[in-house]
């Protein structure tokens, strides 16, 4: 039995690799380079450049990953968007509120909708129950 990867398994090449996982694992290859040296007091100053160059490989993958989702992020409300949903939280609630966040709701199951929903409700609740 070969220890080899198999094509479909195999890793792809560096080049290939997004920035950020490039360096993170260039990090993590300084970081396991070290481990064995770290009681070693004879070699403290280069297991202090490689943690240097580690934590520079990790901000660099942190910023890459920044970098990558940023567009990604959704876009932010609008102040009269806001004004409306602050204003509907404050007459359902009637007492004073603050609007920490607002998120889009996603509907479990597409094809539902909310009035037939409520139709239904309303139908069911007007039957007496034995």
């Amino acid at each position: 039995m070969s220890s080899q990867p198999t094509p479909a398994t195999a890793a792809p090449p560096p080049e290939e690799l997004p920035a950020g996982e490039a360096q993170l694992g260039r990090a993590l290859a300084f970081i396991h380079r070290v481990l064995p040296r770290l009681d070693d007091l004879d070699r403290a100053d280069a297991v202090q450049e490689a943690l240097r160059q580690a934590s520079s490989q990790l901000e660099a993958a942190r910023a890459a990953h920044e970098r990558w989702f940023t567009p990604r992020r959704p876009a932010t409300v609008d102040a009269e968007t806001l004004a409306l949903i602050a204003a509907a939280v404050s007459v359902v609630l009637g007492r004073p509120h603050r609007v920490l966040e607002v998120q889009k709701a996603s509907v479990s199951v597409a094809w539902v909708n909310a009035w037939a929903m409520e139709g239904r409700f309303q139908h069911y609740s007007s039957h007496k129950v034995r």
